[in-house]
């Protein structure tokens, strides 16, 4: 938090100076420690936030590469002679070992940005997801970001 809100602080000066600098660095040493006192920012979550930043960054990378793939397969799926052979929608109920609620919401969310798929609901340990297909609902039960997820929960 400290070295967000003096890169903050910097951003809206516009200029960097020796006074600019002072001033910035005690204005972010007062708020911090404001807010350090009345609970709103405990460093010890910003280091474990700061060791979740490798696997934040492979889960978006691996996040692109099956939202291509996926692409790909709608694609396949839709310039197909027949289509209506192929498509079989349905309600998949998806269980998850994900317990974090920001967890399940990052889940929930990279389901609904892959074509194919819609999260419906998440309730309890389940995942309810509207799938196009059976390749769709496939990757829902050997999904690579589901495993992401659980290994930076894990992190915590």
């Amino acid at each position: 938090m400290p070295i967000l809100l003096f890169l903050l602080w910097l951003i809206f000066n516009e200029r960097v100076t020796v006074d600019v600098l002072i001033i910035g660095l005690i204005v972010v040493a007062a708020v911090c420690l404001i807010c350090r006192k009345i609970g709103i920012w405990d460093p010890q979550k910003d280091i474990k936030t700061l060791s979740k930043i490798p696997g934040m960054i492979g889960f978006v990378l691996r996040l692109v590469l099956e939202v291509f793939k996926a692409n790909i397969h709608m694609i396949a799926l839709v310039l197909s002679a027949n289509p209506n052979e192929r498509i079989h929608p349905k309600i998949v109920k998806h269980y998850t070992k994900i317990q974090s609620e920001g967890g399940r919401v990052a889940l929930a969310n990279s389901i609904t940005l892959t074509p194919g798929t819609v999260t419906v609901d998440v309730a309890d340990d389940y995942v309810y997801v509207h799938a196009i297909d059976e390749y769709a609902e496939e990757g829902l039960s050997h999904s690579v970001l589901e495993e992401k997820i659980e290994r930076m929960e894990d992190n915590v």
